[in-house]
């Protein structure tokens, strides 16, 4: 049975239950930071699950505080019950406008050129947690992690030929995951640094599990 909340889905905690999730945390001051987090309606993101877990019943999930509250990275345990809503990582084209004025330009022109080649690219660390919040996580140093699923070999190969063109052009770094099918997702600068021919492995994080994996797999995942 396919999992209801893949990693990376959003997820928002229902009112009633905020108490409750943010109980998690011993720690006093992040326990106020959590419960000012939850009480502003913003979401949690669905971690790696613990490996035998049964999705239906709790998810693991986790959050990112900001670099000014010490960009402590918090897990949770939560019930699906506890769950309002859920959807996807948002979309680079939402979250744009929420990047420093000076890379929205080139962002934009990375989203464009992407749908160009009919590939959606989503967003996740620190430019999603900005969007999300409205609070500041990007520095000057910060990668944008970028989610998208390929639907056939030539397609992956235009994607990581944009990605790495892109970041010579822009001067940005593009960081993230190449999605493939059953949820296995792998870096997409591993996948680039791959020569044809050779029956490399990879490593394949999947909703319970990182393994490594045979490149040539993952390819038949798109035939």
């Amino acid at each position: 049975m396919k999992p209801l909340f893949n990693r990376h889905t959003l997820v928002w905690v229902r009112p009633e239950c905020r108490v409750k999730v943010a109980t998690q945390i011993t720690d006093d001051a992040t326990r106020a930071h959590v419960g000012a987090w939850l009480a502003a309606d913003r979401p949690l993101v669905v971690a790696r699950q613990t490996c035998g877990k049964s999705i239906s019943d709790t998810i693991a999930a986790g959050l990112a505080l900001p670099p000014a509250q010490g960009k402590r990275r918090i897990a949770f345990s939560v019930s699906v019950h506890d769950i309002a809503r859920h959807t996807p990582p948002l979309l680079l084209a939402d979250a744009v406008v929420h990047a420093p004025r000076s890379w929205q330009a080139a962002l934009a022109g990375l989203d464009a050129a992407a749908a160009d080649i009919d590939i959606e690219l989503r967003v996740f660390g620190s430019l999603a947690w900005q969007a999300l919040s409205g609070l500041p996580y990007l520095t000057p140093r910060s990668d944008i992690d970028l989610l998208w699923h390929p639907h056939s070999h030539a397609q992956l190969q235009q994607g990581i030929a944009l990605l790495a063109r892109w970041e010579l052009e822009g001067g940005l770094r593009a960081d993230g995951e190449v999605l493939f099918r059953e949820n296995s997702a792998v870096s997409w600068r591993e996948w680039a640094t791959l020569k044809p021919g050779d029956d490399q492995r990879v490593l394949v994080k999947r909703e319970t599990s990182a393994e490594l994996v045979a490149a040539r797999e993952l390819l038949e995942m798109l035939e």
